[in-house]
């Protein structure tokens, strides 16, 4: 099996050849579906699905998976999972079959975490890139994202009691990374303890983690990659993951969805996400996000900023939001409101320019802002400035020149203010002596 990622344009050449015979949703939801259905079975995630090949086979694979864990119920609803209204042809089946005998489903061969599924569902999606704004978080820009909030929230209050969310979770490219983190975690600059059993530590992971998707699928495709995962630590299928444990991924509009428990505010010890940056062009969408958040809706306002409310409001008092935004509040007049009356309330921690950094489809120039849900407590704000964008388009945009100078400069302070706390600490107790 070939390693190499397909391009764009060849997902799109599957797509446009199975929407001939089902449409254009119904093809991609066959396409990701026949990939899922692959990922299972090559994990051993599901049971052997008796019967030939075929669009049957597919279609088993998803009513075995719905019904392997409360969560995963969703991809037998015809509403989230478009395929179940539209059969295909074992022709039309067989093109998306043999896409991905080309095509690794499996992340570096070894892993099930799904990173690369998730990706394929943007590749595929228009619809989702386009009109949802769909735009998955590379893994190594979510980790740097879980230093300035998972991580030291979790250091505070621990593995047991941090509870985390990502609003605009996509895939689930961000909570995986926070899952694994969680799961693992040991805090800096304590004595070490005995480690968690392994059944509590993803026990205590998945009750942490937190994610709110305004598409279903997307959204089903987050639960099903956090039960992988599990699964796959376990050392089986994923009915060996306890019906009674959580995967709290939501399929809801964060913005204007009231009603949802995951987004009652005041609940979360870090809120972080790389959400839309998109202007609404539907005007009774753009007029409803501007009654919920008037405090910074301005003009042609991004959802954005919007956003950065909600995430504030999702957050513990003292709690810590990161967010990778487009810098576009910066130039343009609508983000006058939110420099200069709604970031003064906060207390702002980092400005990270990331303009110059290659972040594969992420075309639009960017910047990572990070602030706690409380007063300013100081007069410093940590910036990261830009000098000069990327020469020439990364090889591996994990190393490019631009990001791993901004991971450097980050690593280096967060280091330095461990090392005044520390000092600061001892100072206190000696005085205390």
């Amino acid at each position: 099996m070939s390693s190499a990622a397909p391009s764009a344009r060849a997902f799109e050449r599957l797509v446009d050849e199975l929407a001939r015979e089902v449409g254009g949703r119904a093809a991609v939801s066959w396409a990701h579906a026949t990939a899922l259905a692959k990922h299972a079975a090559e994990h051993g995630l599901i049971e052997s699905v008796d019967g030939t090949l075929g669009p049957d086979s597919t279609r088993r694979a998803l009513e075995t998976l719905a019904g392997s864990h409360p969560a995963l119920a969703p991809l037998a609803d015809p509403q989230v999972v478009a395929l179940w209204d539209r059969p295909i042809s074992r022709r039309g089946w067989q093109a998306a079959a043999q896409f991905w005998e080309k095509t690794p489903v499996a992340d570096d061969g070894h892993r099930v975490d799904g990173y690369r599924l998730g990706d394929a569902y943007q590749a595929l999606s228009a619809d989702a890139r386009k009109n949802r704004a769909l735009c998955q978080t590379p893994k190594w820009v979510a980790d740097l994202l879980l230093e300035l909030s998972v991580v030291p929230a979790v250091d505070e209050v621990g593995a047991d009691e941090i509870r985390m969310a990502d609003p605009s979770c996509g895939t689930g490219h961000i909570l995986l990374a926070a899952f694994h983190r969680i799961r693992v975690h040991q805090p800096r600059g304590r004595a070490p303890r005995a480690p968690a059993s392994q059944e509590r530590s993803l026990e205590r992971a998945l009750r942490a983690v937190h994610g709110i998707e305004l598409d279903s699928y997307a959204a089903a495709v987050a639960r099903y990659r956090l039960l992988a995962t599990t699964a796959a630590i376990l050392g089986g299928p994923i009915t060996r993951v306890p019906a009674h444990w959580p995967v709290q991924v939501a399929a809801a509009d964060a913005l204007l969805d009231t009603e949802e428990p995951l987004l009652r505010p005041g609940t979360y010890h870090a809120v972080v996400g790389n959400p839309p940056y998109i202007t609404p062009r539907d005007g009774k969408l753009r007029d409803a996000v501007r009654r919920a958040y008037p405090e910074v809706c301005s003009g042609k306002y991004s959802l954005a900023l919007p956003f950065s409310v909600l995430m504030t409001r999702l957050a513990k008092p003292a709690g810590r939001v990161t967010q990778l935004t487009a810098n576009s509040f910066m130039k343009r007049e609508f983000g006058r409101r939110f420099i200069t009356e709604y970031l003064p309330r906060l207390d702002l921690e980092w400005v990270i320019d990331t303009s110059g950094c290659y972040i594969p489809g992420h075309g639009t120039p960017t910047v990572i802002l990070s602030w706690r849900h409380q007063r300013p407590q100081g007069r410093t704000v940590t910036t990261v400035r830009g000098n000069r964008g990327e020469p020439r388009v990364p090889e591996n945009p994990a190393r490019g020149l631009v990001w791993r100078a901004i991971e450097e400069a980050v690593h280096e302070r967060l280091a330095y203010d461990r090392l005044l706390r520390g000092l600061q600490a001892h100072n206190h107790t000696s005085e205390i002596a």
